[in-house]
């Protein structure tokens, strides 16, 4: 059955990622692992020790991430994944009991995810700090695995929690299909909270990298402009999220066309990417306050034109559309056409681009909310 499982796991990674092209995964795994701590014990400030803390943590995150998304976590039992089964539940089916099942599904996804991420994340470690930091590896690996089992066992008893409920279908401020589309995230796996992890560990890598790396004073003159407007850009993932668990045909009983669901699922974008980049920008402000209103403007002007060329782009299927060539061209060329001016002014910056970069800013809100409009 573990091998089973295993293969089952396989199959539904490939099919996700572009078939077999995902066996390239730990090797993508092992370069960033190898050029993150190769850059930083020659380049930054970040002590060995403080990169091994990090290689715990990351560690201890992936475990939890492994017990709860591997599970497929509250997503299945709540029936969020539609008609999805796997056969961790066939104990309802056929003559296995449960505990096997999840004794066998825990060891299946040790081996898996050991293969793919873990071992490629330590070497790339090792490789970069020297073999005299062997002793991680017994290290990492017990906290990946006593945090898998912590997050599967809270995953396995999760269906019977009662989910605090703040926003209803019935809301005056949102569409209700908006609505149900916020309430699908705060529903599925980890909620928002693994919008809010992102988010943070793009803001954490970057300040990491002002901070820590003094290279980056050559290109990085106005840290907090420049992360403003690459903020902009992480509103794509909270499009992505909101089409992730519905199609236009799930709305064909109902007496709503295309326009009227996209319609939703753009107020339904404004109504969260928009607050979560402003929030990011404030509290980054904490490390480099100058031109604070303008870095706010900015990553607001940034995610709402963003949303502007993913919605003509992708329309209602962004997490499909994205993987074709052609489709992710035509969006980067779009989202281009503000970003690249965007990030020059935000290095050379200086009180004379005040007016350039504002009216920019106006521009890319006029088009957002042309397109909010249509």
């Amino acid at each position: 059955m573990i091998w089973k499982m295993i293969k089952e796991e396989w199959r539904k990674n490939s099919e996700m990622y572009r078939g077999r092209s995902f066996a390239a995964f730990p090797f993508t795994i092992l370069f960033f692992s190898l050029l993150w701590n190769w850059s930083a014990v020659n380049y930054s400030t970040i002590t060995i020790e403080t990169l091994q803390n990090f290689v715990y943590g990351l560690t201890i995150f992936l475990g939890f991430a492994v017990g709860a998304a591997g599970f497929s976590s509250r997503d299945a039992f709540k029936n969020i994944l539609g008609r999805t089964n796997y056969l961790v539940f066939t104990s309802r089916t056929l003559p296995v009991s449960s505990k096997r099942l999840i004794t066998e599904f825990v060891v299946k996804d040790v081996a898996y995810y050991s293969m793919m991420v873990l071992i490629p994340l330590i070497a790339g470690f090792l490789i970069a700090t020297g073999l005299s930091q062997i002793h991680v590896i017994p290290v990492a690996a017990g906290l990946f695995v006593a945090s898998m089992a912590v997050s599967t066992l809270f995953t396995a008893t999760s269906s019977g929690i009662k989910v605090r409920k703040f926003l209803g279908y019935s809301s005056e401020r949102l569409n209700p299909v908006a609505s149900k589309s916020i309430l699908d995230i705060y529903r599925s796996s980890g909620g928002f909270m693994k919008i809010i992890f992102s988010v943070g560990l793009l803001t954490a890598f970057y300040w990491v990298l002002v901070l820590y790396f003094p290279v980056t004073d050559m290109f990085l003159l106005n840290p907090l402009l420049s992360y403003s407007v690459i903020m902009g850009l992480v509103g794509l993932t909270v499009y992505n999220w909101l089409n992730r668990f519905d199609e236009l045909d799930d709305y064909t009983h109902l007496p709503l066309d295309r326009s009227d669901v996209l319609k939703a699922k753009k107020e339904a974008f404004l109504y969260t990417a928009v607050p979560l980049g402003v929030v990011a920008v404030l509290v980054s402000g904490i490390f480099y306050s100058d031109n604070l209103i303008l870095a706010v403007s900015t990553v607001a002007s940034m995610t709402i034109y963003n949303m502007a060329v993913a919605v003509k782009v992708t329309g209602l299927s962004p997490n499909e559309s994205l993987f074709h060539a052609n489709k992710f061209l035509e969006y980067m060329i779009g989202v281009s056409i503000i970003l690249v001016p965007q990030l020059y002014m935000s290095v050379i910056y200086n009180p004379q681009l005040l007016l350039s970069m504002t009216a920019l800013n106006i521009f890319g809100v006029l088009i957002g909310l042309k397109v909010y409009r249509e």
